[in-house]
């Protein structure tokens, strides 16, 4: 099956600058979700598959009322960052306490999800459901959108000053320019690449102050405040975020001291680390096998830059440094130039397939990936674009690359291919601008592989509300908690004489199929291996009996990723 998916995506491969993460997953909790204890716990520990990183809020626990009984802030115990521990009050009551997380996982995402707990004989319920409370302690959208802008315009920044600086390496300085046409090349190009500096200076700490706004679930003009800036710095993304601000602005000081043509060369360690944070930044250096999703990143991000940035020196840069010279030697420069960047930009789409592929297909699982989770709906999306991209490209490389070619024979003007050549290049790089944003956005989904529950949702059953936890919300076997609380009071609701669940995929047309359920303790109910498979949105349908004439039914849609 992943060998069909690898065919299916490779296409979808080549323009990816960051690998696709995967978040942190709660594995295991004391007290775990849904016990039934006799007396009030201590403290609350959490177990996750990775080390998390707890700076920003990381535990809170609930009473009924919805009052905070947690004290004191989270800590990793005897310093194990994949367990998160915090202190509860003394003194607590029977009752039904939540418990939410927020923490950061390894890919620098924050991760969410709570779960609840009863003490004693259980007394009141919630007033407020488990997703309830982890959305009231969500980013808003305003500030989940700047972050995706500020993403794609820092890989942009990249694109532009290891990519322009390649070009100058590589493409212009073996061409046959002359004194003229170098100076206004080296001048035009310096003030592009002052500019992505300046923007990549600005994005790093936008980008800074936007991740402490969302691992915090705060506003971004709160996220100003030093203490949190401080507190994101201290993180693996904020460190190296800082460190890509310092290359930035060091490029920038350097291009701004106008060196020589023939020192750029000392400009391309700082290229070759601007090009290596996105694996630094991500899960490419957290999860096995780091030893090959780190160099295949760095190559995918590399050959990225060098097309991206390429276009935008060919299209901008490359006219304002022919246009000093004499048209019967403007296009035998000109078709030199498409010529060596053509060839260049062909390894570097072989580059991209290879790394692209090398970390993306652990990622998918199936074809209906593509359709049934948002990473692969903006999996989908990138594809379009890149179709249009590479044909706008083999337009290039095989019509205009080879017309220039005659006219530079005859050593006329570019004309007519010139202006079609220009019209091309502005259509490429406003696709490759729409697929950076695109992966801004694809980066910030878990890939369907790790795309794992436990899912939280409520319903109204009758006069009780619902509350119904599934975990972990995968393909195969589950655990399904319900518990029934009257919405009046609160109080917990254990008049249900009956209480029958079934499954359906209606997607896929499977079931229904019937779920058994055992009574767990007043008002909860379980069902210890609920089987559904394939992935898909399920619907669990609850029938609850009370009395030989009176039953409630409730429907929850439920995503099996």
């Amino acid at each position: 099956m992943k060998r069909r998916v690898a065919a299916a995506v490779a296409i979808g491969l080549l323009a990816l600058p960051q690998a696709a993460s995967a978040h942190a997953v709660l594995e295991a909790s004391s007290p775990s979700r849904g016990a039934s204890i006799a007396h009030a716990p201590a403290r609350v520990t959490l177990r996750f598959d990775e080390p998390v990183e707890i700076a920003f809020g990381a535990v809170r626990v609930y009473d009924a009322k919805g009052g905070r009984v947690d004290s004191g802030p989270a800590s990793h115990p005897s310093g194990r960052g994949e367990s998160v521990t915090v202190d509860l009050r003394h003194g607590l009551g029977n009752g039904t306490y939540t418990a939410t997380y927020r923490v950061i996982s390894a890919d620098s995402h924050p991760v969410s999800g709570g779960f609840t707990f009863t003490v004693g004989v259980g007394g009141s319920a919630p007033t407020a459901g488990v997703a309830d409370l982890i959305d009231a302690g969500a980013a808003g959208p305003v500030t989940e959108v700047a972050f995706g802008a500020v993403r794609a315009l820092s890989y942009l920044a990249i694109a532009l000053l290891a990519g322009g600086l390649a070009f100058a390496l590589a493409v212009w300085r073996p061409a046959s320019a002359g004194p003229t046409a170098t100076a206004a090349f080296d001048g035009s190009g310096r003030s592009v690449g002052l500019a992505a500096a300046t923007l990549g200076v600005a994005c790093s700490a936008l980008g800074l102050v936007l991740q402490g706004a969302t691992a915090g679930a705060t506003s971004f003009w709160a996220a100003l405040d030093p203490t949190v800036v401080g507190d994101v710095l201290g993180t693996r993304f904020g460190t190296v975020w800082g460190l890509r601000l310092c290359a930035f602005a060091l490029f920038g000081s350097t291009l701004g001291l106008r060196l020589r043509s023939t020192h750029d060369i000392a400009l391309l360690p700082l290229a070759a680390f601007l090009c290596l944070t996105p694996a630094l930044a991500g899960h490419a250096s957290t999860v096995d096998p780091r030893a090959l999703l780190v160099p295949a990143n760095f190559v995918h991000v590399s050959a990225m830059s060098i097309w991206v940035g390429g276009v935008a020196t060919l299209l901008v840069v490359v006219p304002r440094a022919t246009r000093t010279l004499e048209p019967p030697d403007r296009t035998p420069l000109l078709a030199e130039t498409v010529s060596r960047f053509s060839t260049i930009a062909l390894f570097s789409v072989a580059a991209l397939v290879a790394s692209g592929i090398a970390q993306a297909i652990p990622e998918l699982e199936s074809l209906a990936d593509f359709t049934n989770t948002a990473f692969g709906r903006a999996l989908l999306a990138k594809i379009a674009l890149l179709v249009a991209l590479l044909a706008l490209a083999a337009w290039n490389r095989r019509r205009a690359r080879p017309r220039l070619a005659a006219l530079a024979q005859r050593r006329d003007a570019p004309g007519e291919t010139g202006v079609l050549l220009r019209r091309s290049l502005r259509a490429e790089l406003a696709l490759m601008l729409a697929v950076l944003g695109v992966t801004a956005a694809l980066v910030s989904y878990p890939p369907p592989s790790a795309a794992r529950g436990p899912f939280s949702g409520q319903s109204e059953l009758g006069p009780a509300r619902m509350e119904l936890t599934l975990d972990p919300a995968r393909p195969g076997a589950n655990e399904l908690h319900m518990y029934l609380f009257r919405r009046s009071s609160g109080a917990q609701y254990d008049r249900v004489k009956e209480l029958r669940v079934s499954a359906s995929l209606p997607d896929k047309r499977i079931g229904p199929l019937q779920l058994r359920a055992e009574k767990a303790g007043p008002g909860h109910y379980l069902v210890r291996r609920a089987q559904l498979a394939p992935a898909g949105t399920w619907r669990l349908t609850i029938d609850a009996r009370v009395s030989e004439f009176d039953a409630y039914r409730a429907e929850l849609e439920v995503p099996v990723k």
